[in-house]
């Protein structure tokens, strides 16, 4: 029963505060209703939802403009609203003021209408409507009417001596604000709608760039002699270096784009190089696409893609310099550690093999499931941290 005491009050106060919303005139709802329909189809527009929701807000129950109040007849009467016609509110008349005398004249008040002015819609055009000032009409004679109070039912009272005075309410103009429409809300650019719109009307320019792109590719693989096979290479080794780093345990040291020469003093790069207690692995990348043919034996390789033919060298030659060179950094020539130097050849996921192949011709993603098959030691801590600082000497990565 606690949270019955607590929230009844607060809907109590919520209820007064919704119930005494104000509620706008009949004029003001004819402009909200244009402007929604002016907006109409553009129902994600500010001003439309803006229009709209003050439309069902304070519409429902428009107030009518009050009528303005008649002077005093010359019959010394006042004229009372008849208890048929619905008056909304009770409109008081100005006092007479204060005569000095009976035979000077009297000055007449006139009362002013209350004016129901329309709610703008755009608060922003006018600050505030000035109020017209009336302008009092003295009468032709010297007349004054008295009105008596409403609620204690007196009779009104005639201190002018003759004549009819006709007092005409003076009439009063206030402007009417023009809504201009605001443009539409450049804010809205990122719905789904928008988005197709200013996609199906730039669909020229963006074909153009599309072709413009696949022009400047063709430009710099052909023309400036730069191949395809190249890039995905590059993409293969930046796979495979995170692989190695990932896949590999910390007895593992990678080392990638080693500069050296071999004992003919010709310059080799190596793509990547694993140094571990089981031994050390040279392993040479190729991203190759298409369906590979090979044996160990043969000098040419043939990759086929596309109805197109093409031989390359067979990888494990290719890589058979780069070992050398390794043996020959390290000073491991003509020893017996140098038949645990390996060689590994690892192809992208676009090359497909047509023919048995050894196991160290691998795939990138498989390279270091072949490195872990090795797991007898052949190399001490000593020689692991000679070794180490020989390649880092040579090891041009950042």
């Amino acid at each position: 029963m606690r949270w019955m005491s607590f929230f009844l009050p607060l809907l109590m106060l919520i209820s007064v505060q919704v119930s005494a919303l104000q509620q706008y005139s009949e004029g003001a709802c004819i402009l909200l209703d244009q402007q929604v329909q002016r907006f109409s189809s553009q129902p994600q527009s500010s001003n439309y939802r803006n229009a709209k929701s003050e439309y069902d807000k304070k519409c429902l129950r428009p107030t009518k403009a009050k009528p303005p109040v008649q002077q005093a007849r010359g019959d010394n009467t006042v004229v009372t609203p008849q208890p048929q016609q619905a008056a909304p509110e009770v409109v008081s008349t100005a006092e007479p003021e204060q005569t000095q005398t009976e035979t000077e004249q009297a000055e007449v008040i006139q009362p002013v209408a209350e004016l129901a002015s329309p709610v703008i819609v755009a608060e922003e055009l006018l600050q505030a409507v000035p109020e017209p000032e009336p302008e009092p009409e003295q009468s032709a004679d010297n007349t004054m009417a008295g009105v008596s109070d409403s609620a204690s039912g007196g009779t009104a009272t005639n201190n002018s001596e003759a004549g009819n005075a006709e007092n005409e309410p003076s009439e009063t103009f206030v402007p009417v604000p023009v809504i201009v429409p605001a443009p539409a809300d450049s804010g809205d650019w990122w719905h789904y709608d928008n988005l197709i719109k200013q996609l199906l009307t730039n669909l020229p320019l963006v074909i153009a760039n599309i072709l413009a792109f696949l022009l400047a590719v063709f430009l710099l693989t052909n023309w400036l002699g730069l191949n395809l096979p190249g890039f995905k290479g590059i993409f293969a080794e930046y796979k495979l270096n995170r692989l190695l780093r990932w896949r590999l345990a910390r007895g593992y040291r990678h080392f990638r784009k080693l500069k050296l020469l071999t004992a003919k003093e010709e310059l080799v790069v190596v793509d990547h190089l694993v140094l571990s207690p089981f031994g050390i692995f040279v392993i040479l990348v190729k991203g190759d696409r298409g369906n590979i043919y090979g044996e160990v034996a043969q000098a040419n390789w043939q990759r086929q893609y596309f109805g197109s033919k093409k031989q390359f060298m067979n990888p494990l030659h290719q890589n058979f310099k780069n070992m050398e060179a390794i043996k020959h950094h390290l000073q491991l020539q003509g020893t017996d550690l140098a038949q645990h130097v390996h060689s590994v050849v690892a192809f992208s996921r676009v090359a497909h093999f047509k023919t048995e192949m050894p196991a160290n011709v691998t795939y990138v993603d498989t390279t270091s499931v072949y490195l872990k098959k090795f797991e007898e030691p052949c190399f001490d801590d000593d020689q692991l941290n000679r070794f180490a600082a020989l390649l880092h000497q040579a090891s041009t990565a950042l």
